[in-house]
């Protein structure tokens, strides 16, 4: 998680993602190979699942783990799924249906 958290920004510190997960704010997947985060995001028109970090096995991820956050996002009652991750996974994850809906940029201060 680490890595992802660098990847991410270095937005948070572990133990952030710990108590978001402890709160119930954040999810925590596991595989013996893979773990991710997620968090709901609410908007007025829309609830999605968003996969904001991830690390391990890529197909362990994408085979395993993101069926099982989809129909738990599903009974959520989450319209969406998105991926916060490095360019290899908008390939990986095009068979599953998964296309770029935005680029993000960003600039330190």
């Amino acid at each position: 998680m680490a890595a992802a958290l660098a990847h991410a920004g270095d937005t948070h510190r572990l133990e952030d993602v710990r108590a978001l997960i402890g709160r119930g704010a954040a999810q925590l997947w596991t595989a013996p190979a893979a773990a991710a985060v997620t968090m709901i995001e609410d908007d007025p028109e829309e609830r999605r699942l968003l996969v904001w970090l991830a690390g391990g096995d890529l197909r362990t991820l994408i085979v395993e783990m993101l069926p099982q956050a989809e129909d738990w996002a599903r009974a959520q009652g989450c319209r969406r799924m998105l991926v916060l991750g490095r360019p290899g996974w908008e390939r990986a994850m095009k068979p599953m249906g998964y296309a770029p809906l935005a680029r993000v940029i960003a600039k330190d201060l």
